[in-house]
């Protein structure tokens, strides 16, 4: 004798007269509507009501979420030509040389020129990082690239704020954290949670 195969899901919600997409508050009502008339107490057929038994369970088991990874473009893909060169150079400029303004102030304390010197510089740098880093990318760009891209831009601007500092010897290596929690409160607003290293995904049922 051949054993039946299982009940699909589409059978299932023929049986019930539900959709195959119904929730389970909709398939319990229907099963209730059904227990009432097919129950062999109430005189039906225990074999359908055995069946209708059977679509009640197929239908109240979860629909697995299928995950579509989309494989991301790589990173040179998605650089462009910035628009405004000139304008990109002058705010890289500017961040770097305001690592100038401990040397213009009248003999300050040294953890005051210090603090001048880490707080401006370190919200400029950040701040021209991110918009060549917008000017850099396409659109299409996803988060990881924009944050990669980001870092590739900051870090040089750092490296020559730290050489001017040098050779006005104001000691901003010392302050180096302080350089970077610009850039960490950027990267948080990016949403890092996507991942740098893995590609975008999208669910689906």
């Amino acid at each position: 004798m051949r054993r039946r195969l299982a009940m699909s899901r589409q059978e299932a919600a023929t049986l019930l007269g539900v959709p195959a997409d119904g929730d389970p508050a909709t398939v319990r009502h229907a099963w209730r509507l059904w227990a009432r008339i097919a129950h062999p107490d109430t005189g039906g057929d225990p074999r359908h009501f055995a069946r209708l038994e059977e679509a009640r369970r197929v239908m109240l088991v979860p629909v697995p979420t299928v995950v579509e990874v989309v494989p991301r473009a790589p990173l040179a893909a998605v650089i462009r030509r910035p628009a405004r060169p000139l304008g990109l150079a002058f705010a890289v400029v500017v961040a770097v040389a305001l690592v100038l303004l401990p040397a213009a102030l009248p003999d300050p304390q040294e953890m005051l020129r210090l603090a001048v010197a880490a707080l401006p510089g370190s919200i400029a740098a950040a701040g021209a990082a991110l918009w060549v880093s917008r000017q850099l990318l396409h659109p299409t760009a996803d988060r990881g690239h924009r944050i990669l891209t980001l870092l590739a831009c900051w870090l040089p601007i750092v490296v020559a704020q730290l050489v001017v500092a040098a050779v006005l010897s104001v000691g901003l290596i010392t302050v180096l954290p302080i350089l970077a929690l610009p850039l960490v409160a950027v990267v948080a607003a990016m949403d890092p949670g996507s991942g740098l290293w893995q590609p975008s995904a999208r669910s689906r049922r």
